[in-house]
């Protein structure tokens, strides 16, 4: 199942993601300089930025980001307590974020169903919203799977919701 998660992360989901932020970085670039160079800004570009691009680049690359430890963490009380307590408040959170990740997923696909048939209406063109409704519980999904299946790597401090950052001194810096 790891395999696979990441086998789906690899070549479809961070790909989007990759090229949701270059068409949004270079969308709004020429809108942008469309606007205030030639006083002709492109049309829809705010709406499609903001319903299709913004929103792709940020549910399909949670898994990874989750995989890679980019996540937040304050570890000021943590690193104070002993191996033992430490291991335990890790599973108790890890648990937490599982189910809330869980909630948001089935959340987001009970809200985005009634909306499956929605469009995008701008001036000449006509985008279908399903590909974007459909994007968020897929991208939690997939992260759920991830954090279930690094319940059993907390133990030896590889799951990415405790992943220890890597410091300059083992780069050899």
């Amino acid at each position: 199942m790891d395999r696979l998660l990441e086998k789906i992360e690899q070549n479809v989901l961070l790909p989007v993601a990759i090229v949701s932020i270059f068409i949004m970085t270079c969308l709004t670039t020429f809108d942008a300089g469309g606007r205030y160079l030639l006083n002709s800004p492109i049309p829809g570009s705010y709406e499609i930025t903001e319903k299709f691009l913004m929103v792709a680049c940020f549910y399909f690359a949670i898994s990874y980001a989750y995989r890679e430890g980019m996540n937040i963490r304050i570890t000021l009380l943590v690193t104070r307590l002993p191996n033992s307590m430490r291991l335990f408040l890790n599973y108790i959170i890890q648990t937490i974020a599982i189910l809330y990740c869980l909630s948001l997923c089935i959340t987001a696909f009970m809200c985005n169903l009634p909306r499956l048939n929605e469009k995008l209406y701008l001036t000449n063109y006509t985008f279908p919203l399903m590909p974007i409704y459909l994007s968020v519980p897929i991208g939690l999904m997939i992260l759920t799977f991830r954090m279930i299946l690094d319940l059993w790597r907390i133990k030896y401090g590889k799951s990415g919701l405790f992943k220890e950052e890597e410091t300059e001194d083992s780069h050899g810096v």
